[in-house]
């Protein structure tokens, strides 16, 4: 056996060397834990285009699951897992912190209520009380499960109009499960009429028209985000909090037809209706 040379044994830990080195280059690396969102239905727009660009600065992905704010609170609670909470209306993450799931809120956007009708106004609505009448087919949120309907029979309440439009709705209208469906009904010519956020306009607006309530009469609904208690990345679900309320989270929001200002009336896109 020939012995091994200094000029070999050189050559054969370079070899090691080069071959670790490469090694630690190509060899899978875990990926950041990512978030999980539970999310109203009614923000999908903006807060796919959000976790995105979130994902593309940081490296954190986010997973979301989008459903009614009611319904992803039960959801939340039963599993006690996730890190974000981000209803539709403020009355969710009140119900959140009383229950213990969360310590705080921060508003991100705001949503203003307004009567969505099909394009033109055909059925000429030019009030609430319109939404009782025989000949208008009729659609809210279901207001046990979606921010939407919760804060129109909220309004239909003070108006003293719930009791005749609730009828109107179970004879010939509809509710739904999210802001989303009623979008799309009113769209597809299933309903003449619904109470909705003024953003949802946003997404068939050569198909609808939105009527502006009087703000004396309206309801201006803030949208929190928090953090659930139980987190197990916290530090990421800050940052992506604070990505959410800063100037370039305001812009994804305000480009999807959403308000982040305090007087919304000023920013959003309304139709050549107002009710009386």
């Amino acid at each position: 056996m020939r012995p091994v040379t200094r000029k070999f044994l050189l050559v054969l830990v370079a070899a090691v060397a080069a071959l670790s080195a490469a090694y630690a280059i190509l060899k899978p690396r875990p990926k950041p834990e990512g978030l999980f969102l539970y999310c109203g239905a009614g923000l999908r727009p903006a807060v796919e285009d959000l976790r995105s660009e979130f994902t593309k600065r940081t490296g954190v992905p986010i997973q979301v699951t989008y459903a009614g704010s009611g319904c992803l609170l039960s959801m939340l609670t039963f599993a006690r897992s996730g890190d974000l909470y981000m209803p539709g209306e403020r009355y969710y993450t009140q119900q959140a912190q009383a229950a213990g799931h969360i310590t705080s809120d921060r508003v991100v956007a705001r949503f203003v209520p307004v009567v969505m009708v099909r394009k033109g106004n055909p059925k000429n609505i030019r009030s609430l009380k319109d939404l009782a009448r025989s000949d208008v087919r009729v659609g809210i949120g279901q207001p046990r499960a979606v921010a939407c309907g919760r804060v129109s029979q909220e309004l239909l309440e003070r108006a003293g109009l719930w009791d005749a439009v609730r009828k109107n709705i179970k004879e010939r209208g509809a509710y739904t499960g999210t802001a989303v469906e009623l979008t799309n009904a009113i769209a597809l010519n299933a309903l003449d009429a619904a109470i909705n956020w003024d953003a949802m306009a946003y997404l068939a607006l050569d198909k609808v028209d939105i009527l502006v309530i009087p703000r004396r009469e309206n309801l201006e609904v803030e949208v929190p985000l928090a953090m659930l208690n139980w987190s197990k990345h916290k530090e990421d679900a800050r940052r992506f909090i604070e990505f959410v309320a800063s100037e370039d989270g305001r812009k994804i929001f305000e480009k999807h037809g959403y308000h982040t200002s305090s007087e919304p009336y000023k920013l959003s896109y309304y139709g050549d209706f107002t009710l009386e």
